[in-house]
């Protein structure tokens, strides 16, 4: 498809419309909650139908209900009061262990305060030197305000220190991506998101697979969401343009579009893709959204289920904390899903080494943030060879992503529950409350890990 054409979208309308009903079977009852499903006049369709197609059909294929086998969790799209019953007698014999309406879920990230377009050509690269020497100075003054206050971060990391992004991002300085020899290669790296455009300068020639799950959308990434994140998590080692932005480099790219065109998904089309993403056999899923929770929320049971599933398999699952928040005067929880306990949460911090201001907390018992990464003014890729700085969780999930791909391909002992242990063996803490940045800031080079 021409480049010039991909912003010409048919189909495009509200993903989110058409929200079911998540059934959550109690284990080892699965067959028997789709029994009476079928019995009860649903017309039931498995997700290892769809497995085989190039993209998830956006109404069931007519079916009245998508079950995902492996997950135990059935979503029913239509006939709400038709269902009532049959979970009600489902529930008191113990076949269903949870009922909830389906969520909304939408991207975590967006064009950071400080916009820079940033196109391969002269005179935008002159603005972007001019961009970068104001950074600079900024940061200069912060450094020397805490360095007059004696404020230090731990590990000898000195908050605000000024970074020189000429030949790499701030981003993969502060999480040491450039000490490390390894490239990410032999790991699959699954992206759900809003797409992606595999057609970047930066990516021609990289192996890539996409599927489409968002209802009433298209194939491209027309949001810009999706090739952002993946561009943090595994750009190139020598970009076309500018300062490297990217991790993984060498790592195999999943790109599942479960958020559609106008940046929202829901639960049917997320837990589709990290169904495929385990077909797949990838290493990693990483999810740059999330639906806002309140205080008091208890963490949903399902994505807790799914989570073990994918850690069982040897797959981590990292996701955005949330951008909730409005620092210091307002702190949100985090996030659904990250609060499960057996996703990783990932908290987003800025220049000075400090929580952003939008990225939310660990206010809720049990839902925490496990690790923090750079979230602002993040400079990555964007469709039709753009590139921009945008800010978010979103932004932070990523480089926990692309991390943790490098660390899979040091050991193949480091899957699933292990990977998620050595991640956090090997951060470096942070001068602020665990609440706000999780056990610290990950690295990508520890001390002899790899």
């Amino acid at each position: 498809m021409a480049k010039s054409a991909r912003r010409s979208v048919s189909g495009h309308g509200n993903s989110t419309s058409g929200l079911g009903t998540v059934v959550r079977f109690t284990p080892k009852a699965s067959s028997d909650g789709v029994q009476q499903l079928e019995k009860s006049g649903f017309r039931v369709a498995s997700s290892r139908d769809f497995r085989s197609a190039a993209a998830v059909p956006n109404d069931f294929d007519g079916a009245d209900v998508q079950y995902f086998e492996r997950f135990g969790i059935a979503i029913v799209r239509r006939d709400g009061e038709k269902l009532k019953p049959m979970l009600e007698n489902a529930v008191q014999r113990k076949v269903v262990s949870a009922v909830r309406p389906e969520r909304s879920y939408r991207a975590l990230g967006g064009p950071a305060t400080r916009h820079l377009d940033c196109k391969p050509d002269t005179s935008i690269l002159t603005t972007a030197q001019s961009f970068d020497y104001l950074l600079g100075y900024r940061d200069g003054v912060n450094d020397l305000i805490d360095r007059l206050l004696g404020r230090k971060a731990a590990g000898g990391l000195i908050a605000s220190t000024v970074f020189d992004e000429t030949s790499s991002t701030w981003g993969l300085q502060v999480v040491r991506v450039l000490e490390s020899a390894l490239s990410g290669a032999g790991i699959k790296v699954a992206v759900l998101d809003t797409g992606f455009d595999e057609t970047h300068q930066d990516f021609v020639g990289r192996a890539v697979k996409k599927k489409l799950f968002a209802t009433n959308s298209s194939e491209d990434d027309v949001h810009g969401h999706g090739t952002h994140c993946i561009g943090t998590a595994c750009g190139p080692l020598r970009p076309t343009t500018g300062p490297r932005y990217g991790i993984a480099y060498d790592a195999e790219i999943y790109a599942g579009k479960v958020l559609g065109d106008d940046g929202f998904g829901t639960d049917r089309s997320i837990i589709a893709g990290m169904d495929w993403a385990l077909d797949e056999g990838c290493h990693i899923i990483s999810m740059s959204l999330g639906a806002p929770t309140q205080v008091g929320d208890s963490p949903s049971d399902d994505y807790e289920q799914i989570g073990r599933v994918c850690l069982d398999a040897g797959t981590l699952v990292v996701a955005a904390a949330g951008n909730e928040s409005s620092r210091p005067q307002r702190i949100a929880p985090v996030s659904s899903p990250a609060n499960a306990s057996t996703i990783l949460a990932v908290g987003a911090i800025d220049r000075s080494l400090d929580p952003a201001s939008f990225s939310c907390g660990g206010l809720n018992p049990g839902q925490e943030v496990d690790v923090a990464a750079p979230g602002v003014d993040i400079l990555s890729s964007l469709p039709d060879d753009k590139y921009d700085r945008w800010d978010g969780t979103s932004m932070a999930t990523p480089h926990v992503a692309g991390v943790a791909a490098l660390i899979a391909e040091s050991d193949q002992k480091l899957r699933g529950w292990a990977l998620w242990a050595r991640l956090i063996q090997i951060t470096k803490p942070l001068p602020h409350p665990a609440r706000d940045v999780g056990k610290g800031l990950l690295q990508a080079r520890g001390s002899g890990e790899i």
